[in-house]
């Protein structure tokens, strides 16, 4: 028995650029942070060679982090939070966080994402199997921070 080296992707010369999937973008950002959906975007700019395309992504998250961080501030400032008891301010904390991190999202995978890889270009999207390294390196930050 003998098996073929030849991978049906190669036949296309190196066309094709692995890259993470808008809804990988969307739902790391979604359910995790915004900060690791921009890190697989920045990773599929990179991949890709749209190297130019990476400083408004930088910018858009450092912008988004420094707004969500300022808003978390104001908001336990302003509020009283609770440790023992889940109360209407701890409620309304963690869903006016959670539609900021569905915009952030939003905002990565169908502005940031579309305006890159437009429809007309050929991916072709991995699954999850790189994902450690990215959430890894997020996790690194967030800790020495």
């Amino acid at each position: 028995m003998e098996f073929d080296d030849n991978d049906n992707l190669d036949q296309h010369n190196g066309d094709f650029v692995e890259i993470y999937s808008r809804n990988a973008v969307l739902w790391f950002s979604i359910l995790a942070d915004p900060l690791i959906g921009g890190i697989l975007l920045i990773i599929n700019l990179w991949v890709a060679g749209y190297k130019k395309a990476i400083a408004p992504v930088v910018i858009f998250l450092l912008a988004f982090e420094g707004v969500e961080t300022y808003g978390e501030y104001w908001f336990t400032n302003n509020y009283k939070l609770t440790a023992n008891v889940l109360s209407l301010n701890d409620l309304l904390y963690l869903g006016i966080f959670k539609a900021l991190q569905i915009l952030g999202g939003l905002a990565l995978a169908f502005y940031f994402y579309k305006k890159s890889f437009p429809k007309r270009t050929i991916t072709r999207a991995v699954s999850f199997g790189h994902w450690p390294s990215p959430c890894l390196y997020y996790l690194r930050c967030r800790v020495t921070v």
